[in-house]
């Protein structure tokens, strides 16, 4: 079959425990069907997508997947690899792994090439970002192309704890201390309680292989040398459960995270206001009774309406809570002067035009339409078949009905007399009174790309709201996908 990527040590154990395989196969088996069945990650008829690398986590999930579509628990449509163009010749010896994988399983492969070194050059990130973002990408492509409704990912417990820790050092709150979350939008991390050793010794047993990544090896990369060295460390010195506390305190973190978001949500309600010139209002009196954990996070929601794309760290918060509190009367953050006005807190983005320069562009079906000093890309996907189903996780994706939209698309900012059926509602409605609604600040408002057909009818305001008009039905024969890929704007 293949080579072993464990020891020969590995071998043996495996045939001095072939009599235990079958109770061991069904403990884990029925904890990972546990876990799912308590976060929801599947129903029998979920049609599922498992990303393989080669690597012993994901082989383990992939076998685990098969398992459970045999016992009608789940739906297993297809393994998923991706080759990164990083490691040469090892990375092709992955993926025939991986074609073998599959073939043995009876599932069949969905395999994509990316460039991942000349992403990361082209978009000035790092090789991380870059292949991250290839991933999603090729996710939602199988996705379609499968009609599937979720992606299951190989994460573990040890990725949890070695995530909480990395983000502990680095300096994080209560969000970056919930580390994975068992599921987020089509994404769903089945192992997220399972140890990776505990998946090679169920490998061993299944007298199953795997591939081992060099990569991995290089303590040059901080997650590398937490796992090889600072874990094994607290491990020995410390307590042996170390990885499990670790991913303990991530779910706990994650709990509270979710408790206080909902409470900060609210309390932005009557706390915090968008007035028709832009200025974003903060009601001191409203905040002053709230509880620190909820009063930080409203600041932070409010700094984000003011400073449009960027996004405020933990020293934005505090530097405008300081303003609130009296510290200081005024600040400078993000761009946005902070001062006192009355009983509240003004936000008013400074150093930048009253209003934008209106825009208008044709957007090609497919194609894309790049707007640098408005800090957006806006794509457009398609026309496919309708695809029956597809998870969409951003509100910056939308899928519409793609007929009438096949030539071409235009781009352009928001005009007078600019109106819309919202999805979901019966009547038409102004887009100022949408804007409003979900507290656009002016100067934002005219940065939006409006998008609408050759005719002038609003097809999508991006990021925002989607036109009745153009929703996806049963009847519906193609799609075209449109996506809002927004930057940070430069300079404060």
């Amino acid at each position: 079959m293949f080579g072993y990527g464990g020891s020969a040590e590995a071998l043996a154990q495996a045939d001095n425990t072939t009599q235990l395989q079958p109770k061991a196969r069904l403990e884990l088996l029925t904890r990972v069907s546990r876990f799912a069945g308590r976060h929801d990650l599947w129903r029998p008829a979920t049609r599922l997508i498992a990303a393989v690398s080669g690597g012993s986590d994901s082989v383990a999930l992939a076998a685990l997947l098969r398992d459970l579509h045999d016992r009608d628990e789940l739906t297993l449509v297809a393994l998923a690899h991706l080759h990164h163009g990083i490691r040469g010749r090892e990375a092709d010896e992955d993926q025939r792994f991986c074609e073998a994988l599959a073939a043995e399983l009876a599932v069949p492969l969905e395999l994509a090439h990316a460039d991942v070194p000349s992403l990361a050059r082209r978009g000035r990130i790092s090789i991380e970002i870059a292949g991250r973002r290839a991933r999603h990408e090729f996710f939602r492509n199988v996705l379609a192309a499968r009609s599937a409704d979720r992606v299951a990912t190989a994460h573990t417990q040890d990725d949890q704890a070695e995530t909480v820790l990395l983000r502990m050092i680095r300096g994080t709150g209560l969000r970056g201390l919930a580390g994975i979350a068992p599921s987020r939008g089509h994404l769903i991390r089945p192992l997220l309680e399972c140890s990776r050793q505990s998946l090679r010794d169920e490998l061993v047993r299944r007298h199953r292989s795997w591939r081992e990544d060099s990569t991995n090896l290089d303590l040059a990369n901080p997650r590398n040398r937490l796992r090889h060295e600072v874990l094994p460390l607290l491990e020995s010195h410390f307590n042996p459960s170390a990885r499990r506390a670790l991913a303990r305190l991530a779910d706990l973190a994650r709990a509270d995270e979710s408790l206080l978001a909902r409470m900060a949500a609210a309390a932005s309600v009557t706390a915090v206001s968008v007035e028709d010139d832009g200025t974003v209002r903060l009601h001191a009196a409203t905040l002053r009774d709230l509880p620190s954990a909820i009063a930080g996070r409203v600041v932070q929601h409010a700094l984000t309406l003011a400073a449009g794309m960027k996004v405020p760290d933990a020293d934005d918060v505090a530097a405008l809570l300081a303003v609130l509190t009296g510290e200081v009367p005024a600040a400078e953050i993000l761009g946005v002067r902070a001062e006192h006005s009355g009983g509240s807190v003004v936000l008013v983005p400074r150093g930048s035009p009253e209003r934008p320069r209106p825009f208008r562009l044709s957007l090609s079906v497919p194609g894309a339409v790049h707007a640098p000093d408005l800090a957006w890309v806006l794509e457009v996907e398609g026309p496919r078949p309708h695809p029956g189903r597809l998870v969409i996780d951003s509100v910056d994706t939308v899928i519409v009905d793609a007929e009438g939209l096949i030539s071409h698309l235009v781009v352009r900012s928001r005009e007078p007399g600019d109106v819309l059926q919202p999805l979901g509602l019966n009547g038409r409605k102004k887009l100022q009174d949408v804007f409003v609604d979900r507290k656009v600040g002016r100067r934002e408002r005219d940065r939006v790309p409006v998008v609408t057909d050759d005719r002038g009818r609003i097809v999508w305001v991006a990021g925002h709201v989607l036109s009745e008009e153009f929703r996806v039905t049963d009847e519906t024969k193609a799609v075209l996908i449109l996506k809002l890929r927004r930057h940070r704007r430069v300079g404060r």
